[in-house]
């Protein structure tokens, strides 16, 4: 039987066939303009640079600045994300990997909104580092011009003393030899060993006042390495900007022909009194966020294709670490029109897996299989899928009593919140 795998199962393809597509949908120019609607589907971008890309379109995000900084403790938030954005890469020539299914190595952020009263769980005892921890941080891996992966990784994690209380920067502040200096801020680096001389890898530390960021690099020498210093300062600068006058997560938007609506945000669905009755513990103010850096398209039943962004949300223990958090993970599929989100919620097998579920315009519970205890609901044009992501206590799920008894009613608060944005 022909199946098609999604995170968290597989569908076998029936009367409701859905396809992702993955190689320019195997269409001609030519299908793809009979492929047009009025609605946008079908319709790709042709950005300079990216003329061997897979999908509709492969670099539509455009943040959009929140001025609302968060405060733990009393104290605003020095956001990760904020310190190097989609934006800033771009201007510096460096081309983020295009993946219209999210995934926690292209592009992930951990930050930090000011409700949620759990505990925030760091693995490090000093600060948080940025290529392993950090209950808020940043990380982004690279491609070439080609589309082709590059095994070149940028992140960042934040230390704040409200809410990593062993970070010392004490020592940093008197150290008179920092590698540079750029304002204010003073930057330490240690490169790592490489294969090659011109490689760049290694870590460096930003401190600024009591606040300490991590920076970790990994860039080939025939690809970014040269950038380093410009990804440095540039950092630095925003270091000090951000100290001087705090501002919230930056909103993960989509500018994009290929894309003309609006797409929905998971992350503020996310609510403490949706989360923390079905977690069993009170959420942590961390929300951890996986956003599609393309815009995807799909095959229907009627092989029409229909474009998608995906973004997945996940808020519960706070936790650094995913395999220690005790989570809801939230997936949200924006399509363009109500029928393409008809079709996707059609596609699911109705073999005695799923039992109807109560939530938004029409939802199911699957109890079987790689998908059991998942929630899966439709408002108007929106799909969202609901799981626990429990990996120490419930590593395989958990069973479609438990799933109605604990996510539909967190699914039916999120909802009654949700608007389209």
């Amino acid at each position: 039987m022909n199946t098609v795998k999604w995170k968290t199962g597989l569908w076998p393809i029936g009367v409701a066939t859905l396809m992702l597509v993955t190689s320019c949908s195997g269409l001609s120019g030519s299908d793809r303009e009979k492929a047009k609607d009025p609605n946008g589907d079908g319709q790709t971008v042709q950005r300079p640079g990216y003329a061997n890309s897979q999908y509709p379109d492969p670099a539509p995000i455009k943040e959009k600045a929140n001025p609302q900084a968060a405060q733990i403790g009393g104290k605003p938030v020095i956001q990760a994300c904020n310190l190097l954005t989609i934006a800033d890469l771009v201007a510096l020539g460096i081309r983020v990997e295009s993946r219209s299914d999210p995934n926690g190595a292209a592009f992930e952020r951990r930050y930090l909104v000011g409700d949620g009263s759990g505990p925030l769980r760091s693995s490090e005892n000093t600060f948080a580092k940025a290529l392993t921890s950090g209950v808020n941080h940043c990380v982004y891996s690279l491609e070439d011009n080609q589309g082709n992966q590059t095994y070149e990784e940028l992140a960042v994690a934040v230390s704040q003393p409200a809410y990593v209380p062993t970070v010392n920067t004490k020592p940093y502040l008197d150290d008179t030899d920092p590698s540079l200096t750029v304002g204010p801020v003073k930057i330490f680096s240690k490169r790592r060993k490489t294969d090659s001389p011109s490689d760049a890898s290694g870590d460096a530390v930003l401190v600024l006042g009591d606040t300490l960021v991590d920076f970790d690099f990994e860039l080939k020498a025939d690809k970014n390495a040269g950038k380093l210093q410009d990804l440095g300062k540039k950092l630095a600068e925003n270091f000090a900007k951000q100290v001087s006058a705090p501002a919230g997560a930056n909103v993960i938007g989509y500018e994009s022909a290929a894309f003309p609506k609006s797409v929905a945000q998971p992350c503020p669905m996310l609510t403490p009194d949706a989360v923390t009755p079905a977690i069993g513990t009170d959420a942590s103010p961390m929300v951890a966020e996986t956003p599609a850096t393309a815009v995807g398209d799909m095959i229907m039943t009627n092989s029409t294709q229909h474009n998608y962004v995906q973004i997945d949300c996940e808020r519960g223990t706070g936790h650094d670490n995913g395999i220690d958090r005790r989570a809801l993970h939230l997936t949200a599929i924006s399509f363009l029109s109500e029928d393409a989100a008809k079709s996707y919620l059609g596609s699911a097998p109705k073999d005695g897996q799923t039992t109807p579920a109560q939530v938004g315009d029409e939802g199911q519970v699957s109890s079987k299989g790689q998908a059991h205890g998942e929630v899966l609901f439709r408002k108007g044009r929106f799909v969202f899928k609901l799981y626990l992501a429990d990996h120490n206590a419930a590593p395989d799920g958990i069973s479609g009593a438990d799933a109605t008894r604990l996510l539909v009613p967190a699914a039916q608060k999120m909802i009654s919140a949700f608007h389209e944005q």
